[in-house]
């Protein structure tokens, strides 16, 4: 009987690694030839790593002013704001910033640790593609506008 459910936990364990990982390494180019989107990352960001995520949003992680940051894109033919950044907290601090001709939404908290995460998020809605950008730490209102503004690719005329 112990044998038995040895090998039971073994093929339960195989089944888990099975389950493909819904995040697959990309590039800017194969974000922009797969979602049929751009965006881009702050001039001086570094190990930058592109991926996308459910073959639905494309996703930029990257090291900006010391801080882990992403940024994500979404093609989407919604009209209501959804917060595609992954970050979940219950927010104290909220604002509102441009984004290119967008109003978007900034959030930050302080965390029981200590680090101050926070995201910015906007819809430019012509195009129809939902953005986000999030830094793990040292966010603040003006850092988070500064870095939406320097991933937000204007596809729209002036």
């Amino acid at each position: 009987s112990e044998v038995v459910e040895l090998q039971n936990e073994v093929a339960s364990q195989e089944d888990v690694v099975r389950i493909p990982n819904p995040i697959e390494k990309s590039s800017l180019d194969g974000i922009m030839q797969t979602l049929g989107v751009k965006f881009s990352v702050p001039t001086d960001a570094t190990n930058i790593e592109y991926s996308i995520i459910s073959k639905k949003i494309g996703q930029a992680n990257f090291i900006w002013n010391g801080v882990e940051c992403c940024a994500r894109i979404q093609p989407t033919n919604e009209v209501e704001l959804r917060d595609i950044s992954g970050f979940y907290y219950k927010w104290e601090n909220e604002s509102t910033c441009q984004v290119g001709y967008n109003q978007a939404q900034v959030k930050w908290t302080k965390t029981d640790s200590g680090e101050i995460p926070g995201i910015c998020i906007w819809l430019d809605i012509a195009p129809g593609i939902t953005y986000s950008v999030s830094m793990k730490d040292k966010a603040d209102s003006k850092k988070l506008c500064e870095l939406a503004n320097s991933v937000y690719m204007q596809l729209q005329g002036n």
